[in-house]
């Protein structure tokens, strides 16, 4: 491997590892990846310690470096932005995917939404990381995103009441009513209520997405919209448009997260179809939607629900699925883009002994199930690839990866998000993720080159089975945790 190495058991960039830690609970954990023929869960055999109840825990700093601009995103998009912060009202111009029904991409310019001035005083130099609960007493939150024009009216995903709850500024538990309520699979623990995102116009344009499963063999992109154009608490349920349905052939390894990326597409992660060892070699089959990041249009068009954008990577391939975007996937447990530099991060769950984040671009094989994090998964292979280098058959290695056991080890990755926060100007470009079964989490940068600063923030963090990341239209990245069974939401603050 060239430009890299391991320390404590993460494989980084050319960066030095900084490890600081925070004394919190002693928590019961237990293995999430697959073992043999086990079939594993995203969220494993979970812990069952009550989480903390204080209100801010604190850990060691993260660093300052700058993130460089001028990174070439999928879809030939390019940006030279350098992360600025405002405490102004702003606007942003986007292009929205528009398409036809042959496909052809009609591209229309929208201008995004005018938010509140971001809150907070910001903070000089670069101070500890802490948590701050927000609230508690969720059923199993698995994501949280801000309304785009009311940042701190946040919508938080319930993964086994198929409900979405708003909560507004000062709740500190979850409302009784919900914003939507879906029928979903009780029996299988991964399945359930898991992806969620507004449409980019939201609210001019009142549709919002989500990603479930109504069953044990089924998987849903569905459009709803609002009961009342102008009251953002209530979808109507009778609105259903189901985009995509897709078998599952297992009951694990859904993926589960749902994004729209700058260029107005909805990004979809779908897992290997589960079982162990990717049994139906989805991963790499460019003929099953399974094992993929998809890239879709979400108007009908086609002939279908949803269009395909015309420079999707494998659109002209007429042996593979016009929708696939990247493959080689085992089962993405959360997507992000980063809303300055368009970067799309996913965090990719191993099998049996190692953790994986990506930097995902079109068209690329993120190699399993040939590989698992950076090593050859069954058999030979090339494994000599640094971060997000190519290997010999042309597989893109992840950014960062983390062993099952050892220091700085876990079990289950959940892929998170970049902090663009006006509140602490220095954290501008760090991206936050963690481990579900270890309760550690970690922070990162990637310059479009090499990871630097990877550093572990919390070891355990400040409550157990942290789910899933969000973010607001300031910048904030929160975090979700199932608390064992329970669930509460938290906001990552300056210490």
């Amino acid at each position: 491997m060239t430009n890299d190495f391991s320390l404590s058991g993460l494989r980084v960039g050319t960066r030095a590892l900084r490890v600081t830690t925070c004394a919190a609970l002693a928590l019961v954990v237990a293995a999430c990846g697959d073992s043999g023929g086990e079939t594993d869960t995203q969220s494993g055999t979970m812990s069952t310690s009550e989480g903390s109840s204080s209100m801010t825990t604190t850990a060691g700093p993260a660093t300052s470096a700058t993130t460089a601009g001028g990174m070439t995103t999928g879809g030939g998009m390019t940006t030279n932005s350098t992360p600025a912060m405002t405490t102004t009202e702003t606007s942003a111009t986007t292009t929205t995917g528009g398409m036809t029904e042959t496909g052809e991409t009609t591209g229309t310019e929208t201008t995004g939404p005018v938010i509140p001035p971001c809150p907070y005083e910001p903070v000089d130099g670069d101070p500890g990381i802490g948590l701050e609960l927000i609230a508690s007493g969720f059923n199993r939150p698995v994501y949280v995103t801000g309304h785009p024009l009311m940042p701190d009216t946040l919508y938080v995903l319930e993964q086994k009441s198929g409900a979405i709850k708003i909560l507004n500024p000062g709740d500190d538990a979850p409302p009784d009513e919900s914003f939507l309520e879906l029928n979903v699979n009780q029996s299988e623990n991964e399945m359930g209520l898991l992806g969620f995102a507004f449409h980019p116009d939201f609210p001019e344009d009142p549709r919002v997405y989500v990603h479930y499963n109504p069953d044990a063999s089924t998987t849903l992109i569905s459009e709803f919209q609002l009961a009342d154009p102008d009251d953002h608490t209530l979808a109507d349920p009778n609105s259903e448009r189901v985009l995509m349905q897709v078998d599952q052939p297992f009951g694990n390894h859904n993926g589960g997260s749902i994004e729209f990326g700058p260029d107005g597409y909805l990004y979809i992660s779908l897992g290997d179809g589960g079982a162990a060892n990717d049994p139906l070699n989805s991963g790499q089959s460019l003929d099953t939607l399974l094992g993929k990041i998809l890239r879709v249009g979400v108007e009908p068009g086609n002939g279908g629900e949803y269009t395909i954008p015309d420079d999707n990577p494998f659109v002209n391939d007429p042996g593979a699925e016009p929708e696939i975007w990247a493959y080689g996937i085992r089962n993405a447990w959360k997507i992000a883009f980063d809303p300055e530099t368009g970067v799309l991060y996913a965090g990719d769950v191993g099998q049996g002994e190692w953790e994986e984040v990506s930097v995902i671009e079109g068209g690329e094989n993120y190699g399993w199930n040939e590989l698992e994090g950076f090593h050859c998964f069954q058999g030979a292979c090339d494994d000599s690839a640094g971060p997000h280098e190519l290997n010999a058959d042309n597989m893109r290695a992840p950014i960062v990866e983390y062993p099952h056991d050892g220091p700085g080890s876990g079990k289950s990755v959940t892929g998170g998000h970049v902090y663009r926060s006006c509140e602490v100007p220095a954290w501008s470009g760090v991206y936050f993720y963690a481990d579900f079964v270890s309760d550690r989490m970690w922070t990162l940068r990637w310059d479009g080159a090499n990871v630097t600063d990877n550093n572990l923030i919390f070891d355990p963090s400040p409550d157990s089975n942290p789910s899933s990341f969000g973010t607001n239209a300031w910048g904030d990245v929160y975090v979700t945790f199932f608390g064992g069974f329970g669930g509460s939401v938290y906001r990552v603050v300056p210490q």
